[in-house]
């Protein structure tokens, strides 16, 4: 058992809550919360005051198991904007012990991608700060823009950066073995059309026409035509789509990114509103954020800060999410949007 949980059933058999035991220990009631959801430890100073409050020894109070570990660091990842240094060497030493034993072991693999892309979004949030702040400062260095630009994932003015042949052909090798991996094309079309290699798009909607929900199949088939210039038989296309799935909510969050790609955007913010109302509970943010991230490219930031309420309002009735990294990021842009009307 880890820590977090042996706190909560400590806490249980004692009849306490977590506020009390926050109380006691001089912490706030989300921390304990956080502890036992094994998205944070205790620090180590306030081990003696837990198991003094409960009676223990600090040995007792670790058990540990190999699958309340990946249980801990999937949670961590997932509520956590970023790991300290041991958090994440903990973690990584882990799941490469787990490898070591079993070089299948899918989950540990699966894990152990999540915490570098975790530390990478974490690092380059970071180096956005940074590089923003030289910037301004007057750093107007060719590396100082580069560092931003990818930090941001923003395109490439030369080719050679920009095209995404690697992972054209990883998709293609993984097919050869996993040719039903519907998924797969999904991730594959569209690096394919950004690249302009549009018939070799085209051979593979064939591949998956009678396989893939039809509204997918318009997405893709718009975004060649687009990319060959045919932009009146896209939105002859598109038209078509919304003529026969008007009550999926995916149809118009396609049309939506299409008239957010153009740039008309009142016309998307009323239809991802469209595809946003047609949603089952729970309810997916993804609208909203386009909406949100329109008002702020027109400079309306009262809308946009609005808009992020409502996310974290839906993450809250939907999902049950009230703290953690992911409502942190809304109330940080909220902040970031205040400062600018100030």
């Amino acid at each position: 058992m880890e820590l977090g949980k042996k706190i909560k059933q400590l806490r249980l058999n004692k009849g306490v809550t977590q506020e009390a035991l926050a109380t006691a220990l001089g912490v706030t009631y989300q921390a304990v919360s956080r502890w036992e959801n094994e998205t944070t430890m205790p620090d180590i100073s306030l081990l003696p005051q837990i198991s003094v409050f409960f009676g223990v020894s600090i040995d007792e109070l670790f058990e540990f198991t190999e699958e309340s570990q990946y249980e801990r660091i999937e949670n961590m990842i997932n509520e956590k904007s970023s790991l300290t240094d041991m958090e994440f060497e903990n973690a990584k030493c882990f799941l490469e012990k787990q490898i070591a034993k079993e070089n299948e072991n899918i989950n540990a693999l699966k894990l152990l991608a999540w915490l570098y892309a975790h530390r990478a979004k974490s690092s380059n949030g970071q180096a956005v700060e940074y590089a923003k702040r030289a910037l301004h400062l007057g750093d107007t260095s060719k590396s100082m823009n580069n560092i931003l630009r990818d930090a941001y994932g923003s395109p490439h003015t030369d080719w050679n950066y920009r095209n995404r042949h690697e992972l054209i052909a990883f998709y293609y090798e993984h097919l050869k073995t996993h040719p039903d991996d519907m998924r797969a094309y999904r991730y594959l079309l569209p690096a394919l059309v950004a690249d302009g290699r549009t018939d070799e798009a085209k051979k593979a909607i064939e591949k998956i026409r009678t396989l893939e929900k039809p509204e997918l199949l318009f997405v893709f088939d718009a975004m060649i035509l687009r990319r060959e210039g045919k932009v009146k038989e896209a939105e002859n296309l598109l038209n078509d789509m919304v003529k026969q799935f008007p009550d999926s909510w995916y149809t118009w969050a396609i049309v939506a990114d299409f008239n957010a790609d153009d740039c008309k955007y009142d016309d998307a913010i009323s239809c991802y509103e469209k595809s946003f109302e047609l949603q089952e509970v729970p309810r997916f943010t993804d609208s909203l954020e386009a909406i949100a991230h329109i008002y702020e490219i027109k400079g309306e930031y009262q809308k946009s800060i609005s808009t992020y309420h409502r996310i974290i309002d839906l993450l809250k009735t939907d999902w049950n999410v009230t703290f953690g990294a992911t409502v942190n990021k809304y109330l940080h842009k909220i902040d970031e949007l205040t400062g600018k009307m100030t």
